[in-house]
């Protein structure tokens, strides 16, 4: 109940028991609100647990703000609440109580962080020049990896992209054991005088021979074949051939072709015979065929050059 200041009475029109806060009970001089509203509680007779009761303040707030410890109090403005439901208990005026807490306490009220939003300092941020060349040069680190894993570096200046004669698909080693043969006047064979005898080397068994490819360097391969059940392109390996590694192609599906990026970095074998070079350190080839026929069939074109000599008319 709030007390009336004109003649001391209060809103009902009985005289108020309890003393204004700008007083004390024996009207000396100005004392801390905590004192105060304690000399107002006794005198209107009540107990802190009642007042708890009727402010829904804990109790030891209630004895804290009596007692003027304020370091037991929460923030400011929970405090601030708590005094004014106190003051209003005891019929002590609810604003100038308050007023007299935030005189007193040492507690102050929250000050949000200030976030600056003023912007970059230009001298910290890089040049245009700077970004320009900086972006050029990225560009020409990624277009240069790029061309080297293409194969565009070393090799022959006009190397191209071998890709294995279609004739070859079906030929096997016995067909290329000997140099070509025309017929004569009287219709007796007669062999071609530009290309002299050449004896056979054809790798026995070579249909069947096993073929197996070691990685002199690493190599990214890609082998397909025609699967003979459904007509499409499988895959038979594919991947990087790690330096040292040694893969041996299964006997199906037939028609094997290699894809390679690096074709001299792969030793290819076939019946233990190694086949020449399918090309140079990062040259690449393309649709080559691996039947241990076609392959042995290089094999007999290799043994064969030497011998061709041209002659001279």
């Amino acid at each position: 109940m709030e007390a009336d200041d004109s003649d001391g009475r209060s809103a009902d029109g009985r005289a108020s028991t309890a003393p204004s806060i700008g007083q004390t009970a024996f009207g000396g001089a100005r004392e801390r609100v905590g004192a105060r509203l304690g000399a107002a509680r006794i005198a209107a007779g009540v107990e802190l647990i009642d007042i708890a009761r009727d402010t829904r303040v804990p109790v030891r707030h209630l004895r804290a703000i009596e007692a003027d410890t304020h370091d037991e109090l929460p923030a400011l403005p929970y405090s601030i609440g708590f005094v004014k439901s106190f003051a209003r208990a005891v019929g002590v005026d609810a604003d100038e109580a308050a007023s007299q807490f935030r005189a007193e306490t040492s507690k102050t009220a929250h000050v949000p962080a200030f976030v600056s939003l003023e912007p970059l300092d230009e001298r910290r941020l890089p040049s245009r020049t700077l970004v320009a060349v900086s972006v050029a040069l990225l560009l020409l680190v990624v277009g240069g990896l790029t061309a080297y894993g293409a194969g565009w570096f070393g090799g022959t200046p006009d190397a191209v992209v071998a890709q294995a004669p279609a004739e070859q698909v079906n030929t096997t080693a016995t067909e290329l054991q000997g140099p070509a043969v025309q017929p004569g006047v009287d219709g007796t064979p007669m062999a071609d005088p530009a290309m002299p005898p050449v004896a056979a080397t054809a790798v026995p068994g070579a249909a069947a021979a096993a073929v197996s490819m070691v990685a002199i360097n690493d190599a990214w391969v890609r082998i397909t074949a025609i699967s003979p059940d459904t007509g499409e392109v499988v895959s038979v390996r594919t991947g990087l051939l790690a330096k040292g590694e040694r893969f041996d192609l299964p006997a199906t599906p037939p028609g094997q072709r290699l894809w390679t990026g690096r074709a001299g970095a792969l030793r290819i074998s076939v019946g233990g015979r190694t086949v020449p070079p399918l090309g140079g350190p990062v040259e690449t080839v393309k649709n080559v065929s691996l039947d241990s026929g076609d392959l042995a069939a290089r094999l007999v074109a290799a043994t064969a050059a030497p011998a061709a000599t041209p002659q001279v008319q």
